[in-house]
């Protein structure tokens, strides 16, 4: 029987001397390495900017409302008439529809109280990979401490597997398919004994809650 492709070049790669095997792992590790880069790296950074961005403005926009309603408050008592008790009123409702904004969309970020949902979907994903270890790391906020009067609050995971480079690829296009707006905080891919890989995905949720459930 003809033997496949892979066989062959597993074949040929071991009558390989050890200097031309380094070569040709080399070799594949910068082409690999390469096309990471390129269309999962930089796109990603690029969609992380990009949301930081949206959320200082969103945050900045809660911060003035927020303001402005105690300024309505505080001042209550000198003139109680309806018009302030309005602009109070859509003051409130401007609030939340910016906390709104932040959470719903194509996609949404997933609310603490439905961290568990999320955690299923991420490990229910049909691929080939091992799962190594799934850690909670703890929980920030997004922006810097004085701009933290309404914080947006940060939720990471590190999910850490094993597998080779197709099947990687695969489970970040399934984790894009999710109906969670999920981001790649950080991405570490190591080649342990070609061509199996470990791979550790730093997943990060947003919420305007600070706790959320176990792991």
């Amino acid at each position: 029987m003809k033997e496949n492709m892979p066989n062959k070049l597993q074949s040929k790669f071991e009558t390989l001397t050890a200097r031309e095997k380094i070569i040709v792992v080399s070799a594949i590790l910068a082409a690999l390495w390469s096309g990471w880069d390129n269309f999962f790296y930089q796109p990603l950074q690029q969609k992380k900017n990009l949301l930081k961005q949206e959320l200082v403005s969103i945050n900045t926009q809660i911060n003035g409302q927020k303001q402005t309603a105690n300024l309505l408050i505080n001042n209550g008592n000198a003139d109680p008439n309806l018009s302030n008790q309005k602009k109070l009123n859509d003051l409130k409702t401007e609030y939340s529809r910016l906390q709104e904004q932040i959470m719903l969309g194509d996609k949404k970020f997933v609310p603490p109280n439905e961290m568990a949902k999320a955690l299923s979907d991420l490990l229910q994903q049909d691929t080939n990979l091992k799962l190594i270890k799934l850690d909670k790391l703890p929980t920030t906020t997004l922006l810097a401490a004085k701009q933290q009067q309404h914080p947006i609050y940060k939720h990471e995971l590190a999910i850490t597997f094993s597998g080779n480079y197709r099947d990687t690829v695969n489970y970040l296009k399934s984790l894009e398919a999710l109906p969670w707006a999920i981001v790649w905080e950080h991405i570490d891919y190591q080649v342990k004994e070609y061509p199996v890989a470990f791979c550790t995905i730093n997943i990060v949720t947003l919420s305007f809650e600070e706790g959320w459930l176990g792991v």
